[in-house]
């Protein structure tokens, strides 16, 4: 049995009056261990609010390489970029479990938004929130990243100013 949407985090704002507008545009949502949910670089169409399940988010970095960005447990959404901003997924989301959940079709959305429902605009809102906790997020991680990166280049220099010295003292030309 799914949640209702107003025990969803995503939907907590709306008004009793607001709910049934929302819950009209959802649309059920069930995804296998294994399966992917978006593809990168593919089109992106529905907000996914998942009630159950855990799901992997991996971005190509070279091609052939794919680097494992976050792995999220039921409730949360994925999608959200390309439902606010140009349809092309940037990562590939994968159900590392059985996942249930209901989607929110962009089109669909986006004609509540133009329309001025207040209801699509709260939840454009919480979509901008999580939206800038997901970049805080990886703000924080590029920059241990970073860190790591200027660590390793200042012991690489240690080293190599260490092996140009015992070159100096102890080979003869």
């Amino acid at each position: 049995m799914q949640p209702t949407v107003e025990s969803l985090p995503l939907f907590e704002t709306l008004a009793p009056e607001e709910r049934p507008e929302i819950a009209s545009l959802l649309e059920p949502a069930s995804f296998a261990a294994g399966e992917e949910i978006i593809t990168e670089g593919g089109p992106e169409e529905y907000l996914y609010v998942l009630t159950s399940g855990e799901v992997e988010v991996h971005k190509e970095v070279v091609p052939g390489r794919h680097q494992h960005l976050a792995t999220m447990q039921a409730p949360t959404v994925v999608g959200e970029m390309g439902l606010m901003t140009d349809p092309t997924a940037t990562a590939t989301v994968t159900a590392r479990d059985a996942a249930e959940g209901w989607r929110l079709p962009r089109e669909a959305f986006l004609r509540s938004l133009d329309s001025g429902s207040v209801a699509a605009h709260k939840i454009a809102y919480e979509i901008g929130r999580t939206v800038a906790e997901r970049m805080a997020a990886t703000d924080e991680a590029v920059a241990k990243i970073i860190a790591g990166l200027e660590e390793d280049r200042a012991s690489a220099d240690r080293d190599f100013d260490v092996f140009g010295d015992k070159l100096m003292r102890e080979w003869s030309f």
